[in-house]
């Protein structure tokens, strides 16, 4: 009996069980995107603690409204959706203005398994990547970061930011 869940069918069952109120499956959800989250949010607003009370809230959000989840998006694209929400909320709220630089400073943060070659690694290939996106409109790091490294579907990250498909397209 195979036993391997698919990314997209691990977090649809954890939010059916959020849903339910199982605290449990929570963490565990809260654990898979606390990190993803608050990546995304840093794109998009100045200061990392501004982002990181936006992902505490954004969380508290998935777990309260858990049950209002349909089922039509990837949980992820929800979540993300969510944290999108309250980052323009707080930007227009604390008069903050968006974030103009790299989208990689924020994915540099260190992950616990990690080996000493694997963060000098990081640090190189987010150096480059960090010169060529420096480059780049916030618009446009906020699509590649969706597309890349959160693998959303354009049609999603479209409905996400409620722009057309072929914007998306055009922005990657």
């Amino acid at each position: 009996m195979d036993t391997t869940y698919s990314p997209d069918e691990r977090d649809s069952t954890l939010m059916t069980a959020v849903a339910a109120g199982d605290g449990s499956a929570f963490e565990r959800l809260y654990r898979l995107y606390e990190r993803r989250v608050f990546q995304y949010v840093s794109t998009l607003v100045y200061d990392t603690t501004l982002a990181e009370d936006i992902t505490g809230d954004a969380m508290m959000a998935v777990w309260k409204d858990a049950g209002t989840f349909s089922g039509t998006s990837r949980v992820s694209t929800w979540i993300f959706g969510i944290a999108r929400h309250k980052a323009l909320d707080a930007i227009r709220r604390t008069g903050r203005h968006q974030r103009d630089i790299g989208l990689e400073e924020a994915a540099d943060l260190p992950a616990s398994q990690d080996c000493p070659t694997d963060r000098v690694y990081r640090k190189q290939t987010a150096a480059v990547m960090q010169q060529g996106l420096s480059k780049l409109s916030r618009e446009h790091q906020e699509v590649l970061r969706l597309v890349f490294y959160e693998e959303l579907p354009y049609e999603e990250i479209a409905a996400l930011l409620g722009i057309p498909v072929n914007t998306v397209k055009t922005r990657v």
